[in-house]
């Protein structure tokens, strides 16, 4: 897309399109104006990309083009300017969002936020095994849901199983078999698989599942600590940034928190030349 073939008129997005803003966006006929530095701080991706465009300097005039949905990018930039500083309380449909356009554009940190969120939005087995594995999320998250679904007293129905494609069923089926081979070797008289010792049935897993030796360590990666004092009673966690804080230089530390931390940096107001041109499409 760019600006001088189109001529439906671009409008400035009522929330982002800040005064202060640094670099201009347009995405489906809105003008974003926000802040270069979170761009360049988080993504080597953008910042190839702004060094590298001809046709675009990020100017109104020449505004570099985002080729997706102008409320997604809304989503994705609200991480930054959430005026709370608080992210918990948001639906499953956000994070998935920031974490699509965050693997999209190579911002790390954000999505291991996104992943964090996600671990504690609630899903049945099936789902949360399905959304992983397209996201290409640590399969080593998915450990709890493997157990669940192993202690089961019953296989997934065949819309499950859809979900879960053909060699995960194969995979859990071959799991609950060992299971319950090992429960009756332990000499449990009605065997199944949910009475296997976890120790055991996570050995299984790990195996079947080739994990590749998963410690209980790696399968909290995103999970929060219950008692930590970074979240409060709503259940939301703080993600404050204060420079020079508690010895530090620009970082807050978070006690026995593993959630990421998105900075707050101090913006560069400093105004971009005004030039007429094309504007550049980037997917």
């Amino acid at each position: 897309m760019t600006i001088e073939n189109d001529m439906k008129p671009i409008i400035k997005h009522p929330q982002y399109y800040l005064r202060d803003g640094n670099v201009a966006f347009v995405v489906e006929k809105q003008l974003f104006r926000v802040h270069r530095y979170f761009f360049e701080r988080e993504s080597e991706f953008f910042c190839n990309y702004f060094t590298g465009s001809e046709e675009s300097d990020g100017t109104d005039d020449k505004p570099f083009a985002l080729d997706v949905k102008s409320e997604d990018f809304a989503k994705f930039l609200w991480v930054w300017y959430n005026p709370r500083y608080r992210y918990g309380g948001q639906p499953k449909e956000t994070w998935l969002v920031i974490l699509t356009l965050a693997a999209r554009w190579s911002f790390e940190s954000m999505r291991e936020l996104a992943i964090y969120h996600l671990e504690r939005v609630p899903m049945s087995p099936v789902e949360r095994i399905a959304l992983y594995k397209e996201h290409k999320i640590s399969k080593r998250l998915l450990i709890p849901s493997y157990v669940e679904l192993c202690k089961s007293p019953t296989l997934p129905s065949p819309a499950e199983a859809e979900q879960l494609q053909m060699e995960t069923v194969l995979r859990l089926a071959a799991a609950r078999e060992r299971a319950l081979l090992r429960a009756s070797e332990d000499g449990c008289l009605s065997p199944t698989s949910a009475v296997l010792k976890d120790e055991e049935l996570l050995t299984i897993i790990d195996d079947v599942f080739e994990m590749g030796g998963t410690t209980g360590e790696e399968q909290q990666e995103f999970r929060p600590a219950e008692d930590s004092p970074r979240e409060n009673s709503t259940g939301d966690w703080l993600f404050v940034d204060h420079p020079g804080t508690n010895g530090t230089n620009g970082t807050t530390s978070h006690p026995r928190s593993n959630c990421p931390t998105i900075k707050t940096p101090t913006p560069d107001t400093s105004k971009a030349p005004k030039d007429k041109g094309k504007g550049k499409s980037f997917k």
